[in-house]
């Protein structure tokens, strides 16, 4: 006798969803990737690019790029600061030079100043410019007194160089002669110009019989040459053939 069993329908849909179950678990399981299958963006120790690991990304201008330019710039500069650049020096005027026209390169307040901190002081008794023909140069000649001694200086009108230096016991009470007070010597040229017309080649300033005066030295034009004095508190002027 052949016996058929028939099974309720409920046994059989449940082994088949629990079949199911099983067959999707051992499809999807075994990975915590996305979807895709790549790794997520932000998470630690992956990279977007195929992972360069020497350094900044060049797109982005980071470290690597910053270090080249760098690099680029000490080299082309040699790591050091050029050196500056000197002042030319000075042009000398010519031998035959008009003073009242042109102005020397070591005026007489600087010059002053030169053989006064040469010194390390003294009252300026006598200052003359002249043109030295021996040395091929305008020289300014002064006389300085500190303590009984008298220093007598001589200094380069182009480069301001001391050039000679004197010293020799004074107990004389000579006047403190200055260049700009009571009378500049701009001043004390025109006044001389004004009786005597020419070229200016040189001019002195010291005291006489206790009178301070400019004496400018001046060469005529139809030839010759004459002194003109100008006193410095009166403006009184002499001429000396």
């Amino acid at each position: 006798m052949t016996r058929t069993i028939l099974r309720p329908r409920s046994t059989a849909r449940a082994a088949a969803l629990g079949a199911l179950v099983i067959a999707l678990a051992a499809g999807c399981g075994g990975t915590d990737q996305g979807e895709d299958g790549a790794a997520p963006a932000d998470e630690p120790g992956t990279s977007q690019d195929g992972g360069d690991s020497g350094g900044g990304d060049s797109e982005s201008g980071g470290p690597a790029e910053d270090d080249a330019i760098a690099d680029d710039g000490a080299a082309s500069d040699g790591g050091a600061e050029a050196p500056e650049e000197q002042e030319p020096a000075a042009d000398a005027l010519p031998a035959d030079a008009d003073l009242a026209i042109a102005e020397l390169p070591i005026s007489a307040e600087r010059a002053v100043e030169i053989a006064t901190e040469t010194t390390g002081g003294g009252d300026l008794v006598q200052v003359e410019i002249d043109h030295d023909d021996r040395a091929g140069a305008w020289e300014w000649e002064l006389e300085l007194v500190e303590d009984g001694t008298q220093h007598e200086l001589d200094i380069d009108a182009t480069t301001g160089e001391v050039t000679e230096h004197d010293t020799e016991e004074d107990d004389d009470q000579d006047p403190v002669v200055d260049v700009t007070s009571p009378m500049a010597y701009a001043e004390a040229i025109e006044i001389a110009l004004g009786q005597e017309p020419g070229r200016v080649s040189g001019w002195e300033l010291d005291s006489e019989d206790g009178t301070i005066r400019y004496q400018i030295d001046i060469d005529r034009a139809e030839g010759g040459d004459v002194e003109v004095e100008v006193d410095v508190e009166t403006g009184d002027v002499r001429i000396d053939d």
